[in-house]
């Protein structure tokens, strides 16, 4: 079990406001800290979680401490047992590889639907424009690595908003929003720490815009599939770092 004093530095600062992002509530930036340090490993599985400890931590009343640890059991971080408390589920790089691979498969399927629609050129125009941004991030060797995250899921997000199924919109939406998926890029980057990695993801992005303009829905549907593959092939690298754990290697899929 991680001290108290080890997660002093790690979960006392206030996550930033990304520029269009609203200000997180106090239970909300709790909930961020916590679950990003369960993915660290800095919670173990089965591991209790005290409310007075964290209420401590930041310096908060046990009723955001509250909030913040029933938003971790939505996101399916934490159990909670009636007068126990808060206990956390074992996150495993396996798990978490698999969560990149459903992502990958989703995203696909959103991309090829895109392609499919004869009415998306407004969609493609400013997917095409976010594409020429990520170039030009991509080529600076001061860019923060979370930060080209952020703007690559912003990229499919244009994307898969319009592939006109309500359905797998709603999955993509609250895979961003109420899972883990949403914390792994919010605060420690995990992948594009290169000029390289960065470039390739660009051009990644900008060969789905233009295989989506083309209405080439099985090319695009690749492209997507092979970018979230890399992504998932970076970040398992760094966390192996970080968790000292292994993958099994029946993770690592491609087409």
């Amino acid at each position: 079990m991680a001290s108290v004093q080890s997660r002093e530095t790690t979960q006392t600062t206030t996550p930033r406001n990304r520029r269009g992002e609203r200000a997180r509530t106090i239970p909300e930036q709790i909930a961020d800290h916590l679950g990003i340090a369960i993915l660290n490993g800095e919670y173990k599985g089965g591991e209790r979680i005290s409310e007075q400890e964290v209420a401590r931590l930041y310096a908060s009343s046990r009723g955001p401490v509250r909030e913040a640890i029933r938003a971790l059991e939505k996101r399916g971080l934490v159990e909670l047992f009636p007068r126990r408390g808060a206990w956390v589920v074992d996150i495993t790089l396996d798990a978490i590889a698999d969560i990149f691979n459903i992502r990958a498969v989703l995203l696909g399927l959103a991309a090829r639907n895109v392609a499919a629609r004869p009415d998306a050129p407004e969609a493609i125009a400013e997917m095409l424009s976010h594409c020429s941004g990520l170039r030009v991030q991509a080529a600076r060797d001061d860019v923060d690595p979370v930060a080209f995250a952020l703007a690559v899921g912003r990229t499919g997000g244009i994307m898969y908003r319009q592939c006109a199924t309500p359905h797998l919109i709603r999955m993509l939406r609250d895979q961003n929003q109420g899972s883990l998926w949403g914390l792994i890029w919010r605060e420690r980057p995990l992948d594009f720490f290169t000029a390289e990695r960065r470039r390739e993801t660009a051009q990644d992005w900008s060969d789905i815009a233009q295989a989506i303009a083309q209405r080439d829905g099985a090319r695009a549907e690749r492209v997507v599939r092979k970018a979230l593959y890399d992504s998932r092939d970076g970040a398992m690298a760094t966390l192996k770092v970080l968790r000292g754990e292994t993958v099994d290697p029946a993770k690592f899929i491609r087409d």
